[in-house]
């Protein structure tokens, strides 16, 4: 394998290789020498010598965690999947495993189940329903500032916010399939979501988006456990059975693992939209245009049961109507943890999560309807939380409670929001 130091760097490794290496053969039971000159080995890239001693080592301490971890994950390297696998089992199956070793050797496991099937399909539905006590995102002001009249103009009831009802069902699907390259992978996603409302019929949604293509292995190019995408974006939406929008567009994701527990994502995605005219929305056809956007993405494995992840991001969006345009930056961070079920007979764990985000928007121009000198300006604050109970056979219930707070200088766009939901959810 390619050497993990600069090229001016290798002579100087090499020498304290040879170095460790006359140390090793003096002291051959020295465990700590034998860690020191695998790692020298596989720095500078002779994997087949890192693992030579190490499983001569194994000899002398038969059943130690630490080297069979690592044995794992030089056999990982190599792609010789199967025999990493077998070691990062027996580094799991001794009576007293360190934390360190399970939380290191977890991605390895998720990463090879990835790699070494050629074609794969999971994912999620989930059925339920929420109550919002804001669901047509209105205001609840009866009185809104507008150009055209000099005092307030006064609005109908039917126009304020209005709490409902709905049933959804949202499906997440991917599939992906090996490539003639080690770790290179062809993908698709699949991300629909439908809702009834009781009351407001308007607001009846349907939405599905697929995206699809190939993921690089970056190994090629000496950058370990990292991956790069390059996808087409298909999707559309429709509002009280009327198409509402299409979009297609492209993207691009780097994905790197920092550390067994770190993983870094970015993410960039261009989409060209086009939005539909209806009875309902007789000017929706002014929102056409394109839509950029950018996001960072951080996780991290803090023990075996909290996880915690953080996002920034921004957006611009270029319409046919410059007030209608706009661009905004936002960011969320939150948690996940793993408990004991309350429950006696229950041995799989509950998941708590939370999340908190903030967002800023900002307009290109000013509406004439609302002024004639200040473009829209949002902020928007939200917190959202939930709970997973697992039931059996891959099924589980999901509970969720949320709030939103919209800040708009135009009165007609202040509004807030609260939210409930119950489902289940079935994995496969």
């Amino acid at each position: 394998m390619p050497p993990r130091v600069d090229a001016a760097q290798l002579p100087e490794l090499e020498a304290t290789r040879e170095r460790v290496f006359a140390e090793m053969m003096r002291d051959p039971s020295n465990l700590d020498i034998a860690f020191r000159y695998a790692e020298l080995s596989s720095r500078a890239g002779d994997l087949e010598a890192a693992i030579a001693t190490l499983e001569r080592m194994l000899i002398f301490a038969p059943g130690l965690a630490r080297l069979q971890l690592e044995l794992g994950v030089l056999y990982y390297r190599l792609g010789a999947y199967e025999t990493a696998q077998t070691y990062f089992d027996q580094a799991l199956s001794g009576s007293d495993v360190p934390e360190e070793v399970r939380l290191k050797v977890a991605p390895y496991l998720v990463a090879i189940g990835e790699r070494s099937a050629i074609d794969r399909f999971s994912g999620t539905v989930t059925s339920g329903v929420r109550w919002q006590s804001n669901a047509n995102a209105a205001t609840d002001s009866r009185f809104v500032r507008t150009t055209l009249l000099a005092d307030p103009l006064l609005l109908d009831p039917s126009a304020l916010g209005d709490d409902d009802v709905n049933g959804f069902v949202a499906g997440n699907f991917r599939y992906s399939r090996e490539m003639a390259g080690q770790g290179d992978r062809f993908e698709a996603s699949l991300q629909t979501y439908g809702a009834l409302y009781a009351e407001h019929d308007e607001i009846n949604t349907g939405f599905a988006e697929l995206t699809f293509g190939p993921t690089f292995n970056l190994e090629r190019f000496e950058i370990s456990d990292a991956s790069f995408g390059v996808y087409g974006i298909l999707g559309g939406v429709t509002l009280k059975e009327d198409p509402y929008l299409l979009s297609g567009g492209i993207g691009l994701s780097l994905a790197k693992l920092l550390t067994p527990t770190t993983r870094l994502t970015m993410r960039g995605e261009y989409r060209l939209e086009a939005f539909e005219d209806s009875d309902l929305r007789p000017t929706a056809s002014q929102r056409d245009g394109d839509r950029w956007r950018g996001q960072l993405g951080l996780q991290h494995q803090l023990n075996g049961q909290v996880l915690l992840f953080g996002n920034i991001g921004g957006e611009s969006r270029e319409a046919d109507r410059d007030y209608l345009s706009f661009s905004e930056f936002g960011i969320n961070v939150g948690a996940t943890l793993n408990f004991r079920s309350p429950l006696p007979s229950q041995s799989d764990p509950w998941t708590l999560g939370v999340a908190v985000g903030y967002l800023d928007r900002h307009y290109d121009e000013p509406d004439p309807i609302f002024s004639l000198s200040d473009a829209q300006e949002d902020e928007e604050y939200f917190v959202e939380s939930s709970l997973t109970v697992p039931l059996r056979d891959e099924w589980a219930l999901l509970a969720t409670v949320g709030y939103r707070d919209v800040t708009s200088n135009y009165d007609l766009h202040n509004y807030d929001n609260v939210s409930t939901s119950v489902g289940v959810v079935k994995r496969f």
